[in-house]
């Protein structure tokens, strides 16, 4: 592959051809649709936020569960290290 040649990890390239490839198809079709290019690009843009706002989100909500996981273990009065163990 070309990536190769360029020493891109092949993780790395997977997810570079995927995406050139939607680009590919997402120009094919607006292109047979007669779809504009702004429309097109208002598509991506939107679906790109949305992703983010997913994302953001999810990161959100795992910070106020760790959160609120350390407030209860506190409470109880518990410690925050528990890898030593119980005896």
């Amino acid at each position: 592959m070309i990536f190769s040649l360029l020493k891109i990890r092949k993780k790395t390239s997977a997810v570079i051809a995927g995406i050139l490839i939607g680009i590919a198809c997402l120009w094919g079709i607006s292109m047979w649709q007669g779809i504009s290019a702004r429309q097109l690009l208002n598509l991506f843009l939107g679906s790109f936020v949305f992703i983010l706002a997913i994302m953001l989100a999810a990161v959100i909500l795992i910070v106020v569960i760790k959160a609120a996981t350390r407030l209860v273990r506190t409470a109880r009065g518990g410690r925050e290290d528990d890898t030593e163990p119980p005896g």
